[in-house]
């Protein structure tokens, strides 16, 4: 499943911020979730470190082919 993903500025680390659905719409166009203005704060999933994320620092995270 794809999903927009963010990565952590201090391990480097891509984590699933919102999983998307397999839809043809979401294959050639998804919408990115909305960020208040001022950014979002969210820790890593990974190190825990807590960092705030703006909408721009979204990318897009292709489904794994298996």
């Amino acid at each position: 499943m794809a999903s927009w993903a963010l990565r952590c500025p201090n391990c480097n680390s891509k984590f699933t911020h919102a999983p998307l659905e397999d839809t043809f719409e979401n294959f050639f166009w998804a919408p990115k979730p909305m960020f208040p203005a001022d950014g979002k704060s969210i820790a890593c999933p990974h190190c825990g470190h807590t960092h705030i994320y703006h909408q721009i620092d979204l990318r897009y995270q292709a489904a794994a082919s298996n």
